[in-house]
């Protein structure tokens, strides 16, 4: 791992309608299939403009035309299913990672481990159709778990959760988390570089620094000002420490106020870039930091 310079990182998690499986409404649905595809070629867009390659976790069902939800649903299969989406970043003019974000996004810890090796079997399979196999998990809903079998299944390196005070609150009360997470965002508090580390498995952990949140509801009161200059300082602080500064975020988080959430995602890049033009900081994909 080069301490050479800082780093930034950013991971995409790609779920569409599996993000919410467990808690499908229409007007849900609506939105998926109605803005996913239009955001998703926004970000790619923005990325190749800027020469900046990202990771991509994806579930591994949206590459299944005969998936459960469509099968037993006779849903509308741009909510489950999206090849096209995926073969996008397949040949994008930059070169992105693909990291498994599992089959299904059922959360680990509330499955059993045979569960956990179907479920790894299964997207093993789909990813080898797309010539993919990806050595780096991001876990559904960032529940860390069985974290045993994961090299069996050739992977090396898993994202963890942010590296931040409210995650504390979070495990505490999901409630309480939730509302320091906004505390977090508003003010805005301090946001963390990270620093990857092996853990007791072998395998490589890069928790986040920060998630690029949503705008509906309530988090509306978090404003472009106050998330900017927490991500600037949390960018200026990894160069510091010669640390990684990583954020992450679904597309689902643009599906309110898209251009200001663009605006923004574009400050940042056009900052990290000035860095990057100053030789302080360096573009990082998840599975770079071995």
């Amino acid at each position: 791992m080069s301490k050479n310079k800082g780093s930034f990182a950013c991971s995409i998690d790609l779920e569409l309608g599996w993000g919410i499986w467990d808690r499908i409404n229409s007007s849900s649905l609506k939105k998926i299939s109605d803005l996913e595809r239009p955001i998703c070629n926004n970000l790619l867009n923005i990325f190749e403009e800027n020469n900046l390659p990202v990771t991509w976790a994806i579930v591994a069902a949206l590459l299944d035309n005969k998936n459960k939800m469509i099968s037993n649903n006779n849903a509308d299969q741009n909510a489950w299913y999206a090849p096209d989406i995926v073969n996008k970043i397949l040949t994008s003019k930059t070169k992105h990672l693909i990291a498994s974000h599992s089959y299904s996004h059922r959360e680990f810890q509330n499955i059993s481990k045979e569960e956990t090796i179907e479920d790894f079997e299964k997207s093993i399979f789909f990813f080898n159709l797309i010539n993919e196999k990806p050595d780096v998990l991001i876990f559904p809903r960032n529940q860390v778990f069985h974290l045993n079998i994961l090299k069996q299944f050739g992977f090396n390196t898993y994202r963890s959760v942010d590296k931040n005070w409210y995650r504390k609150v979070y495990d505490y009360n999901k409630y309480f988390g939730k509302i320091s997470n906004l505390i977090d965002k508003v003010l805005p508090l301090k946001s963390y570089p990270i620093e990857p580390k092996i853990d007791n498995y072998g395998l490589l952990e890069i928790p986040s620094s920060v998630l690029l949140i949503g705008r509906n509801g309530i988090r509306q009161i978090v404003s472009n000002y106050s998330m900017f200059k927490k991500i600037k300082n949390g960018i200026d602080l990894a160069i510091k420490n010669k640390e990684c500064f990583h954020i992450w975020f679904h597309p689902s988080n643009f599906y309110y106020k898209p251009k200001s959430q663009f605006d923004l995602l574009k400050k940042i890049i056009n900052y990290v870039n000035l860095k990057k033009e100053q030789d302080l900081i360096e573009i990082k994909l998840l599975n770079e930091f071995n």
